[in-house]
């Protein structure tokens, strides 16, 4: 399941962001965290993660995502194996690769994309996803997060102006398989559309019960 998030983060959030990573000493060259072919198609900048105003970014990052209904909903969370900020200057771009299935062994279930710049400051630099077979083109508004299956081939396509400012990470989640994820949000936005409607209590409860019993069967 692709979805698309607006305004996890807002314009103020991430400007700031913005400004805490801008000093150049921060950047690294992308490289030095990609394995094996990944390696060879990867051309971008990468903030040090070892820096406090990196960390502090991260973590600003992590508590909004956290805190945001429905990805939390369509996540399902256990843990937030990795997140790293990158940069993509005109001429990078990062070539077709598929995610590790493991990061610091811990296995990762889902990727996202947090834009932290609008789409008009760059040309180019799409996140294309397959989805089954269809390409995604993707270049979100500053603040908007795509969520994904790891498991997905994807790429970032070379931007020819401006620069792109994004944060990456990966996943692993309460509930292992994708098919059962999505199951579960559908019943999670069902659950919501009953609560602002003003359903019976005792229907409401009984799909709530449902959902819990399921997040047991399904659950590692």
């Amino acid at each position: 399941m692709l979805l698309h998030i607006d305004q996890v983060l807002s314009a103020e959030e991430c400007d700031a962001i913005a400004e805490a990573v801008s000093p150049p000493a921060l950047w690294r060259d992308g490289k030095e965290t990609a394995k094996g072919e990944a390696r060879a198609v990867k051309e971008n900048r990468q903030a040090d993660g070892g820096a406090p105003a990196v960390k502090g970014a991260i973590s600003k990052i992590e508590a909004a995502l956290s805190a945001h209904p429905v990805f939390a909903a369509a996540a399902q969370p256990a843990s937030f194996v990795r997140m790293t900020i990158n940069r993509y200057g005109e001429g990078m771009a990062y070539g077709d690769h598929v995610d590790a299935p493991y990061i610091h062994g811990q296995r990762t279930d889902l990727s996202f994309t947090v834009f932290l710049s609008e789409p008009e400051e760059y040309e180019g630099g799409a996140l294309v996803i397959d989805n089954a077979g269809h390409e995604d083109s993707i270049r979100g508004h500053r603040g908007s997060v795509v969520l994904y299956p790891s498991r997905s081939l994807h790429r970032v396509e070379t931007v020819t102006a401006g620069v792109r400012l994004a944060c990456i990470g990966w996943i692993k989640s309460r509930i292992r398989a994708t098919e059962d994820r999505a199951f579960l949000f559908e019943l999670e936005v069902a659950l919501a559309d009953l609560k602002k409607t003003g359903a019976p209590l005792s229907v409401y409860n009984r799909l709530m019960n449902l959902r819990n019993n399921l997040l047991r069967r399904f659950g590692d």
